[in-house]
């Protein structure tokens, strides 16, 4: 039987295993399709900025398992900024890199005036309003198909499990912080993900015929409707 600590370690490192992989699948589609419609391009500098952030903050910290944590996920992020500029979205191919250095100048600055807990406040703030852009984006409508719906999944799931490690350590900050990331997130999974389109692609076959057999009871219940986003192919 797992000790309650074992339970959180393991909860907090699935987190961030999925938080890290989900950027994965959106290289992958947008690197493939060279389509990126509807992936909020400020939220991509948001997300490489607060990165940067956090990797100061681990190295100030001397957390090697954060750093290596989040270094790689700067990694993936830039990834991404790289196959959305090269299915030629953003003006100019520099505001990635203006983004990461600034970020990480402000960063080093705040830590030599402050402290790095001043840092982490910071970054957590920055951190739960990343996904802005991107839920606005999807509020109004625009087409999503440039977005993975996988990534979307994974990373709504990540955030869920930060949710719950936060509240079983306890860390406050960190709880509000998934919190709202997770308001947001949702959003965009709302409308990326409608239930029943989604419910009927799955029975028309999307994930094989078992998920099919399971779900077609429950979309025939629930008749796909017009006015809902398409789920990409």
């Amino acid at each position: 039987m797992c000790s309650p600590v074992s339970v959180v370690v393991l909860i907090g490192s699935a987190a961030a295993i999925l938080s890290i992989v989900a950027t994965v699948p959106q290289v992958l589609r947008a690197a493939r399709t060279r389509s990126v419609e509807g992936v909020s391009w400020s939220s991509i500098l948001l997300s490489l900025g607060t990165m940067t952030l956090w990797c100061v903050y681990a190295f100030a910290v001397r957390d090697a398992l954060q750093v290596v944590n989040n270094a790689l996920a700067l990694v993936l992020l830039g990834a991404l900024a790289v196959v959305v500029m090269r299915a030629g979205v953003p003006r100019s191919a520099w505001a990635p890199v203006v983004v990461v250095f600034a970020s990480g100048l402000a960063s080093v600055w705040l830590v030599d005036v402050a402290n790095s807990f001043t840092l982490a406040m910071v970054g957590t703030t920055a951190s739960s309003l990343r996904m802005l852009p991107q839920a606005r984006l999807a509020v109004s409508r625009a087409p999503l198909w440039g977005l993975c719906p996988w990534s979307t999944l994974l990373a709504w799931s990540g955030t869920a499990l930060w949710l719950f490690y936060a509240v079983l350590v306890p860390d406050v900050a960190l709880a509000i912080c998934c919190f709202i990331l997770l308001a947001m997130q949702s959003v965009v999974l709302v409308y990326r993900l409608p239930l029943r389109r989604t419910l009927a692609s799955l029975a028309g076959g999307r994930l094989g015929r078992p998920v099919a057999q399971l779900v077609t009871p429950i979309s025939a219940r629930l008749p796909e409707r017009r006015d809902q986003v398409e789920l990409a192919a």
